[in-house]
């Protein structure tokens, strides 16, 4: 009984050894990552390298940060580090592309919708990376539902300890202040600190989610997501039923687009979280079964009532920069609901298609997302086509 008591021991200090030692790597990560990309940002404005190079520079060393943080955890250091690597070069080359359509850079990013890509460009493929280093490869599905919500629980919750930590320190500053020590301030004033300091305090709040990675399991927040599923399908019946009834006269707009869009994503995000990562997980009983069927049958129709809405739009204006994303988060909202759709409209292993239909989608997306970085011509198009309106 002692030998197993002092074993049971041991195997907690080594435990407690591990954690330590990765909670100081990671912070040290983070802190080094933050230096790095603040000494990067303040030496490109005076290098000599032209505004494309400055911006793929950029551009990796925050791709590359970001990730080599995120994915430290879920994959063991060196495998983080050659992936992290490699997605910031292809963000950077992507954008690199895309920056010389344009004159200058600030051109470039000024409608902001290359961050947007730049951003999906970057995220999306993170499950993707965690799950091919997996003993079951990068198109298993459990695994990249698992990784996707549990990257948004854990950055998440890195987000909110980071935001702690500086109010934290601001309440340190005003308690300070009431005895006429000014040590946080002049600590804050040194340039570089608050990277560092945010950079640590991430790297800390990663490492420890990490370890938590049980308790922080994302269940929690799918069993809450599903309850919304009855709700929602009956505010999309609603308005399905009102929409010949009242008339159409705030069609023909973005914002109507834009709003039925958003209801899309929103259904389609419930219908995943229903269907889950296997059949074991997924929602149980008749009502939630009819309920989430009802929903997946729907969801093309307020994905077309988007298309049409862009297309009056469209058909009285033009094409835009803005309007042209927004066809393809169209197309986007279409591919999910038609898949979802013939998924359920085919009876046997529903859910499964699901499943398959949501890998194929979201690599369609990153797919989009980088062509609209680099290659689509946009404000080409869009110049053209007023052009021959005019």
């Amino acid at each position: 009984m002692d030998n197993k008591a002092k074993d049971r021991r041991g195997s907690a200090a080594r435990s407690i050894d591990r954690h330590m030692r990765q909670r100081g790597v990671m912070t040290l990560t983070g802190a080094l990552c933050a230096a790095g990309l603040y000494a990067l940002f303040v030496t490109l404005g005076n290098s000599v390298l032209s505004e494309g190079q400055a911006l793929m520079v950029a551009v990796f060393a925050a791709v590359f940060a970001g990730a080599q943080l995120i994915l430290v955890g879920p994959l063991r250091f060196g495998r983080a580090f050659l992936s992290a690597l490699l997605l910031g070069l292809v963000v950077a080359g992507l954008a690199l592309a895309g920056s010389t359509r344009f004159a200058t850079v600030e051109d470039y990013l000024s409608s902001g919708l290359p961050l947007l890509a730049g951003f999906a460009v970057a995220f999306l493929p993170l499950p993707f990376l965690i799950a091919a280093a997996g003993e079951t490869g990068w198109r298993d599905y459990p695994a990249l539902f698992r990784e996707s919500w549990s990257l948004v629980v854990r950055a998440t919750a890195a987000a909110i300890f980071t935001a702690v930590v500086w109010g934290m320190i601001g309440l340190a500053h005003l308690l300070f202040g009431l005895v006429g020590l000014d040590v946080i301030e002049t600590l804050i004033s040194i340039d570089p600190m608050p990277w560092v300091i945010s950079g640590a305090a991430l790297g800390l709040s990663l490492a420890v989610v990490t370890e938590m990675a049980e308790m922080l399991s994302p269940t929690l927040v799918l069993r809450l997501l599903r309850l919304l599923v009855p709700p929602v399908l009956i505010v999309l019946v609603v308005f399905l039923v009102a929409l010949p009834l009242n008339g159409m006269a705030g069609f023909g707009g973005l914002s109507a687009a834009g709003t039925l869009l958003a209801m899309t994503a929103a259904a389609a995000t419930l219908v995943t979280t229903a269907v889950d990562r296997d059949e074991a997980q997924a929602v149980s009983g008749a009502l939630m079964h009819r309920a989430t069927q009802a929903m997946a049958l729907i969801l093309p129709v307020p994905a077309a009532l988007a298309a049409w809405a862009l297309w009056l739009r469209v058909t009285a204006y033009g094409w835009t920069p803005e309007r042209m994303f927004v066809a393809l988060l169209v197309l986007l909202g279409l591919g999910y609901g038609l898949t979802y759709a013939l998924a359920v409209l085919r009876r046997s292993q529903w859910m499964a298609r699901i499943r398959r239909a949501n890998v194929a989608m979201a690599i369609l997306t990153i797919v989009l997302a980088a062509l609209w970085l680099a290659a689509i011509p946009a404000e080409r198009i869009s110049a053209r086509d007023q052009l021959a309106r005019f």
